[in-house]
């Protein structure tokens, strides 16, 4: 009788054990863990080109493979960027400019700087001429 009790104790704590995986998506992000990298499952979780840009700033290091972070202007009330980039490179390289969440009826002064990404008219990518 004991062993019956211990395999239906058995059965039921692996159909709770995969109830609890299925609901938690447990094997999807397993599966998103093992086949992508950190920078693009950070981009995926981050806004693009809204609220903080963040997921804007990443794919732009990455694109242009920046080592020191650009400086970076957001028309929104937000967080500074600057965590993305390695925290041994303080230096903000003042000859790249990241624009986030410009509005379409703002005006954009170029003042000496060329687009080298533009998503949607809201986010760019400069670098001086």
């Amino acid at each position: 009788m004991s062993k019956i009790q211990n395999n239906i104790s058995l059965f039921l704590i692996t159909i709770l054990i995969l109830l609890i995986c299925k609901n938690t998506n447990f094997f999807k992000n397993l599966y998103d863990v093992t086949s992508k990298n950190h920078e693009t499952r950070q981009q995926g979780v981050y806004d693009f080109c809204e609220f903080f840009g963040t997921g804007y700033v990443i794919y732009i290091k990455n694109k242009f493979k920046l080592n020191s972070p650009p400086k970076i202007k957001n028309f929104k009330r937000s967080p500074k960027q600057y965590w993305i980039f390695s925290k041994h490179n303080t230096k903000i390289d003042e000859d790249k400019l990241i624009i986030l969440n410009k509005a379409k009826n703002t005006k954009l002064k170029n003042n000496g700087f060329k687009v080298l990404d533009n998503f949607r008219d809201r986010c760019f990518y400069m670098v001086k001429k």
